[in-house]
């Protein structure tokens, strides 16, 4: 069961009620919401594993949604990331739980997302995060965003690549996308400011040139075939470790990036010369006038 040939693009998250009527039809059950998305999509991350740790019971309803080639990020909860603070055991400890829960997604599984706090600079981090990702199940695929400007260091892809993790490239508006010594882009997460409340269904600012940017960089970033890309001169392909080689790269678009996250996610993949359906191409036809039931 492989995983889609990259670049994979979709969104943060993917149960809005907002979307009701605009991405999801009006009568579709939420239980329904994620089969649907998958027709639309080939990739998603789920951003509320970060607020609550699922179980295994509600992961294996999310795998049987799905089909079988289809990538799924999952964001690590914050009780590792922003209570433990990557610290000992604990933390360890719940990221062991974590990798136990995912394993309904089987193969589908491209990464976790292990997304620091912003007042965690390298200086407390660094060695917490290293033991963190060297101690880590077996063949769990992890990338990092990093969210203090003090983890902006030469070291930091070092780090990375020698517990075969992979290093996210966040676009947030307003300043250049950091770390800047990432590399070939792996991992892209087109965010917005936090401080402004997305429109869902009109875009609250243009992002095309970004979008441009973006494509060409993830279509560079990713060979015909899909495999990871080789770095340069060594005929070795990057990402570190197994865990991360051979995965395809990936994007994906929050609701702030311009308005909504499935319009910014089907515009890239168009980019990208990818099929992007309308959502509302796939919604049920309505009854013929005097069938109504």
């Amino acid at each position: 069961m492989p995983l889609p040939a990259g670049p994979v693009v979709g969104t943060c998250g993917f149960a809005y009620p907002e979307w009701r009527g605009r991405f999801y039809p009006p009568e579709l059950a939420p239980a329904e919401w994620l089969g649907f998305y998958a027709r639309v999509f080939e990739a998603v991350e789920l951003d509320g594993t970060f607020y609550r740790p699922p179980e295994a019971a509600q992961v294996a309803v999310w795998a049987e949604a799905l089909p079988d080639r289809f990538a799924v990020a999952a964001k690590v909860p914050r009780a590792i990331t922003h209570e433990a603070r990557l610290e000992g055991e604990p933390a360890a400890a719940m990221l062991r739980a974590f990798a136990r829960a995912l394993g309904p997604l089987g193969d589908r599984l491209l990464a976790v997302v292990l997304q620091l706090p912003p007042s965690l600079d390298a200086d407390e981090g660094r060695d917490r995060l290293a033991r963190l990702l060297d101690g880590r199940p077996d063949g769990l695929p992890v990338v990092v965003e990093v969210r203090h400007r003090s983890w902006d260091r030469p070291w930091l892809p070092e780090l990375l690549a020698a517990s075969g993790a992979g290093l996210v490239l966040a676009d947030r508006p307003g300043e250049e996308p950091w770390p800047t010594r990432a590399g070939p882009v792996g991992y892209l997460r087109l965010l917005g400011d936090r401080r402004r409340t997305p429109v869902i269904g009109r875009p609250v600012r243009d992002r095309a040139a970004e979008l441009d940017r973006w494509a060409a960089l993830l279509a560079r970033a990713t060979p015909a075939d899909g495999a990871a890309p080789e770095a340069e001169g060594s005929g070795e392909p990057q990402g570190g470790a197994p865990e991360n080689r051979g995965r395809p790269v990936a994007a994906f678009a929050n609701n702030r990036f311009e308005g909504a996250a499935f319009d910014t996610a089907a515009a890239l993949r168009r980019r990208l010369g990818q099929r992007a359906p309308a959502p509302r191409e796939l919604w049920p036809a309505p009854p013929l006038p005097g069938l109504e039931p």
